[in-house]
């Protein structure tokens, strides 16, 4: 090795990463959240911890997420368009039946009862709900589908998912109820010996974001 390759001269420049969209994100990298009706996320800067991959159908039906966090909360965010997010957070069986009766929760996971269920809040005065599902609730949902998904804990945004069985993959049942003006919905997912999750989401503008951070 010459003199000047240990300055470092007439080596190029390693350009540093800039991060413009969240649709970019990757592991580690910063996000900062602006004033939000939802508490978990507003004023808050949160990392990238995880990022995984959920499908249903066919490959058209691809939805990556990436799971945020800060020191005490935890949310799933998901890039819809180059404008919207959809973001959401995991809910207990006790919180949710605070807020939805627990029948019409049974019916909608009942794969003999169809996917034409309504789900109706028992809360109508927003200034009721529990504070820490203020903004992530509204008051009336229609089920859009029931179907079998596959979760991949990897990332296929830039690769396609694979055609064929144990590529990491866990079977699911997978409902979702959106409301009338699309703004929120809520998501099921049963795993094999019953272990579900729940999530509560709520559309939001890309502007909703203050700053973006590559990782260090």
């Amino acid at each position: 090795m010459g003199f000047l390759d240990k300055m470092g001269w007439g080596k190029e420049e390693e350009k540093a990463r800039v991060l413009e969209h969240p649709r970019d994100l990757q592991m580690g990298d910063m996000v900062e959240f602006s004033i939000m009706p939802q508490m978990q996320l507003s004023n808050k800067t949160m990392e990238v911890v995880d990022i995984w991959t959920l499908n249903y159908g066919n490959s058209s039906h691809k939805q990556v997420y990436f799971n945020l966090q800060d020191i005490d909360q935890k949310i799933r965010l998901r890039v819809v368009d180059n404008d919207t997010l959809e973001v959401a957070i995991s809910v207990l069986p006790e919180q949710l039946i605070q807020v939805f009766d627990e029948d019409d929760i049974g019916y909608i996971l009942d794969t003999e009862s169809g996917v034409n269920h309504h789900l109706y809040a028992k809360i109508s005065d927003s200034a009721a709900l529990p504070v820490e599902l203020s903004g992530w609730i509204t008051q009336q949902y229609r089920q859009e589908g029931f179907e079998i998904a596959y979760r991949y804990n990897n990332d296929y945004r830039d690769k396609s998912i694979p055609d064929y069985s144990d590529a990491g993959e866990v079977e699911c049942d997978y409902a979702w109820l959106v409301s009338d003006d699309r703004q929120y919905s809520v998501e099921f997912r049963v795993f094999d010996g019953g272990r579900t999750e729940v999530h509560l989401c709520a559309m939001v503008p890309l502007r909703k974001i203050e700053s973006l951070w590559p990782a260090a």
